[in-house]
């Protein structure tokens, strides 16, 4: 299949995704930019590519939002591609390529990594928003939230199907939980304290909720550990509190690459997150593919979509610190690390490159 695919920037998840994808179809992407606002440099690795990368230079208009007219040089060969697919609405490189195909009759695919319905929204952003959602000729949607996301804004329900989002390459998931013993050698290795252990890793902004999760701590027992991993503007606040605290058993680490994250959540019992909202959340699947309980907020999309599936990972309300104690301190089942690591598999990136082939040959068979 020739593919051409408009995506914000080169975020090494996507493109180890790009990666799979194109090892057995013509892949053309068209990076928006070269980054996004925030990211620590470590975040954008440079791997070996199988499909054709472009990174634009346009306008830039914050961290996301950006303005260039190159990716419509590709539109206009859209006989050159069996399907195009345009990634979001938000920057207004996207939305002249929607207006584009619009206008043109060109058949395309609007792909979303998630989404998430404002309660209170003003009639404009309602409207403008629905001009570039409503339209496409197939929607592309991460699981049941973010469909509901997409027919909020007009996108017709027959048309949209759901994907596996891949987060996690299978050479990088945990084959079989470690033994009790190499459990603690690597703990003991990674200087990790605590008789149960907690880890949570993120961007450090408000969002992300980690000061409610450090606040609940103090009531948490003395041999219940948590590990934040990352890096960002909150850095000081966090420390700031684990202090006021006086918490003993809290950490704060910097940043870590994959490699260094994942054997780090080897030693670990449970992932917990307790953002205010992700469209998705790529670092659920990470944690379950290293054989972590995920505890997590329930407006985080790829938990709500994963709790479904095994009830031993848990939607919580950190609006309800008593009833998340409650729940961290109970003991974890027997064969939760290998509930964690069967249900990762479904959503490596090379589950969903083959997911994606399946689809796109149905949305060309449809559109011949």
């Amino acid at each position: 299949m020739r593919i051409f695919w408009l995506f914000n920037h080169p975020a090494p998840y996507k493109v180890e995704f790009f990666n799979r994808l194109g090892k057995n179809n013509e892949l053309t992407v068209y990076f928006e930019r070269a980054s996004e606002a925030g990211r620590n440099h470590i975040f954008y690795s440079k791997n070996p590519l199988s499909f054709h990368a472009y990174i634009g230079h346009p306008l830039i208009l914050g961290g996301i939002n950006n303005y260039s007219r190159k990716p419509l040089r590709f539109l206009k060969e859209h006989q050159n591609y069996d399907v195009i697919v345009l990634n979001g609405w938000r920057t207004w490189t996207e939305r002249l390529a929607i207006s584009y195909c619009k206008r043109h009759h060109i058949p395309y695919v609007f792909y979303v990594n998630g989404g998430i319905i404002r309660p209170k929204e003003n009639n404009i952003l309602y409207a403008l928003k629905s001009s570039y959602i409503s339209g496409a000729d197939l929607y592309m949607a991460p699981e049941a939230s973010s469909k509901d996301y997409l027919v909020h804004y007009g996108a017709k329900e027959d048309k949209i199907v759901l994907y596996p989002y891949g987060s996690i390459a299978e050479e990088e998931m945990l084959q079989q939980p470690y033994s009790l013993e190499a459990i603690a050698k690597l703990r003991k290795k990674l200087n990790i304290e605590g008789e149960k252990v907690f880890v949570t890793a993120g961007f450090f902004i408000k969002r992300k909720n980690f000061e409610a999760l450090i606040s609940l701590w103090k009531s948490m027992p003395q041999d219940h550990s948590l590990y934040i991993i990352g890096e960002g503007p909150e850095r000081k606040t966090y420390l700031s509190l684990i202090r006021k605290y006086s918490l003993q058993n809290v950490h704060v680490l910097p940043f870590m690459d994959h490699s260094k994250l994942f054997r780090f959540y080897r030693a670990c019992d449970a992932f917990v997150f307790p953002s205010h909202e992700d469209i998705y959340g790529h670092v659920v699947v990470e944690a379950l593919s290293q054989g972590l309980t995920v505890f997590s907020s329930k407006n985080v999309n790829a938990a709500k979509a994963l709790a479904g599936l095994d009830t031993s990972n848990a939607l919580l309300d950190f609006d309800q610190p008593e009833e998340v104690v409650s729940i961290l301190t109970k003991p974890l089942p027997e064969d939760t690390k290998e509930k964690a690591i069967a249900m990762a598999k479904r959503f490596t990136f090379e589950a969903s490159a083959v997911e994606h082939e399946k689809i796109f040959r149905r949305f060309i068979e449809e559109h011949q």
